[in-house]
């Protein structure tokens, strides 16, 4: 419900954009430079902007960005006791097979906020009757948690996956309405976080 509620949004603010009702907002570039020793450290420019992947896999495409505020972000993510959220964004992409995919980055005022919000989004959760919901998957040099979810789907339960890790103070998650964790394992990994 929460994803449809984005996308609806994701959909009015690029339909007010291209009607020429709003200025042009250039998002920043997401901040990975292989030049830079430290490619994969987000620096602290503008969070709107960051989580539009610069080198994008075939099969997917970008369809838009939309701010979140801190009180979405404490009531998606199930994290209202959490300090520290200085703000974010998610970007939606289409994939191939028209399935959604979702990449939100929050930012933190510091990396043990961004911890804490990690902690509690999955304390929300709870243990599946078979199987890991967690499982470390690490990618890019650092760890991340692949959450397993289900969802009813024309009657049939279904897995549905999320990536969740911090980078310093972001948390970054990618999740996707396929059940395939590979190709949202993909898109995580194209991030460069």
């Amino acid at each position: 419900m929460k994803k449809s509620i984005a996308l609806i949004s994701v959909f009015t603010i690029l339909m007010i954009a291209l009607s020429g009702c709003m200025g042009s907002n250039t998002p920043a570039a997401n901040g990975t430079n292989s030049d830079n020793p430290k490619a994969n450290v987000i620096s602290g420019e503008d969070v709107v902007g960051m989580n539009k992947i610069k080198n994008l896999p075939t099969g997917f495409e970008y369809v838009g960005n939309l701010s979140l505020s801190t009180g979405n972000l404490k009531s998606n993510y199930k994290a209202e006791n959490v300090s520290g959220i200085l703000g974010g964004s998610e970007v939606l992409y289409k994939g191939s097979n028209n399935s959604d995919f979702y990449l939100d980055v929050i930012q933190f005022e510091n990396t043990e906020a961004a911890k804490d919000f990690i902690f509690m989004y999955k304390s929300s959760f709870t243990p599946l009757k078979e199987g890991s919901r967690f499982v470390e998957d690490p990618f890019n040099g650092h760890s991340a948690v692949r959450i397993t979810d289900y969802v009813t789907d024309a009657g049939k339960s279904v897995p549905r996956y999320t990536y969740i890790w911090n980078n310093e103070n972001y948390v970054l998650v990618v999740s996707g309405s396929i059940v395939d964790c590979s190709i949202i394992r993909q898109l995580a990994e194209a991030t460069g976080y």
